[in-house]
């Protein structure tokens, strides 16, 4: 698999569903537009469609993103693993696709996956909500 451009192939189009795309300015945005790219990132660099992006498909990643500044870099060891746990987001010690979903939907929508999983759960009580809701609204301060 070829890894030129592929930064430039996520941030342009999405696959909806076969061949169609669409460009992503169109709800870039938006959770399903987040976990889109998610999907495409992940697809991209699993290269041997474990279910997880190890060390050796890091590279790919890093190489990528330097080269969409036009800019070549080698990445060293501690550059592999720096880069490594912050897309480990659970810090199970694997990036899965659900470590990328969440990096997205926080950097994209600027909303934090553990809200929408709250919030689409069953309504709670009033006490429960409001502390939910200062919660959420103070660590989108922080940020």
């Amino acid at each position: 698999m070829q890894y030129s451009n592929t930064y430039e192939s996520v941030v342009k189009t999405q696959v909806i569903s076969g061949q169609d795309q669409k460009p992503l300015n169109l709800g870039l945005t938006d959770v399903e537009g987040a976990k889109a790219v998610a999907r495409r990132l992940f697809d991209t660099y699993d290269r041997d469609r474990n279910g997880q992006i190890d060390n050796v498909e890091v590279v790919p990643m890093i190489v990528d993103v330097y080269k969409s500044f036009n800019r070549i870099f080698s990445p060293a060891r501690g550059d592999i693993d720096s880069f490594y746990k912050v897309l480990d987001r659970n810090q199970d010690g694997k990036i899965t696709y659900q470590d990328l979903e969440d990096l997205c939907i926080r950097y994209l929508t600027n909303q934090t996956p553990t809200n929408l999983r709250a919030s689409e759960a069953p309504r709670q009580s009033g006490l429960q909500q409001t502390s939910q809701t200062v919660t959420s609204q103070y660590r989108r301060s922080q940020y």
